[in-house]
């Protein structure tokens, strides 16, 4: 019987830019999904996921697509990039953690405060 040697492949592998994260971010503060995101841009969700989670090489030309995809001009993304602007890391997935780790009486005490804003 013949072993087939598994083939090395780049999504193999996850390298984790700021880059990365930054388009991620950019693509929730549109409130796209992936799959919606992909639609936009012509691509599959896959090559979403595979962009934003480290599996491909970013290229200042898919950074590009992305960023007309989104409505960002490159500007605004290189001041993300450099720190001038300040990316608000997993905000969202943060707190939703957090929601789901406390007790019930808490949570109506913040839904009470959530429904005020």
């Amino acid at each position: 019987m013949k072993i087939k040697k598994k083939k090395n492949r780049r999504s193999d592998i996850k390298v984790m830019t700021k880059e990365a994260r930054i388009l991620k971010f950019l693509r929730e503060r549109r409130r796209l999904s992936m799959r919606k995101a992909g639609a936009i841009l012509g691509t599959s969700e896959a090559f979403i996921n595979h962009s934003e989670h480290g599996r491909i090489d970013l290229t200042p030309t898919i950074i590009l697509r992305f960023l007309n995809a989104y409505g960002f001009e490159y500007g605004y993304f290189k001041e993300m990039v450099e720190g001038k602007i300040e990316l608000p890391e997993n905000q969202l997935e943060d707190c939703i953690s957090l929601l789901k780790r406390m007790a019930p009486e808490k949570l109506k005490t913040v839904k009470a405060i959530l429904l005020s804003f």
